[in-house]
């Protein structure tokens, strides 16, 4: 009779570590596929747009807005994006944003842009303090291009 009781002690011992072997193992797995998955994703890197595109910002009605003039606009260019950035004495940073849809062939461009926001026909003007900071996403059947720079207004 004792040696039926050890056999079946040693067959539970055996199950239970046949079992939390295989669960280790499983959980060693799962450690390394989440490792695996903690990869940061790879960014895309655009290419800025050429020498011969030429920006200008150029401030008009004293101050309150100022007119983005862009020439040499690479051929095939369908699209650009501008996003203004800028410091303000009393709300902090603000900006503009939009989309410019240019003709085919089109080469260059004026966009006359107010610092400030309008409801209504009542403009609210902010007052910048500091450097205005440009961003340019050129889009076309060459895939994108960007240009960045700051301008002191």
């Amino acid at each position: 009779m004792d040696k039926k009781k050890l056999m079946v002690v040693g067959a539970v011992v055996l199950t239970f570590l046949i079992i939390g072997g295989i669960l280790i193992s499983s959980r060693k797995t799962e450690i390394k596929k989440q490792e695996d998955g903690d990869l940061l994703p790879t960014e895309v890197v655009i290419p800025t747009v050429d020498k011969s595109v030429k920006v200008s910002l150029v401030s008009s009605s004293g101050g309150r807005e100022v007119t983005l003039q862009i020439t040499g606009i690479p051929s095939g260019t369908e699209s650009v994006d501008y996003e203004l950035s800028y410091q303000t004495a009393q709300q902090g940073l603000q900006g503009v944003i939009g989309t410019i849809q240019l003709k085919p062939e089109e080469n260059e461009m004026d966009k006359n842009l107010t610092l400030g926001t309008c409801s209504s026909g009542t403009c609210v003007y902010h007052d910048v303090t500091g450097r205005i900071r440009l961003n340019l996403r050129f889009t076309g059947e060459y895939g994108d291009k960007v240009f960045e720079k700051e301008y002191q207004i």
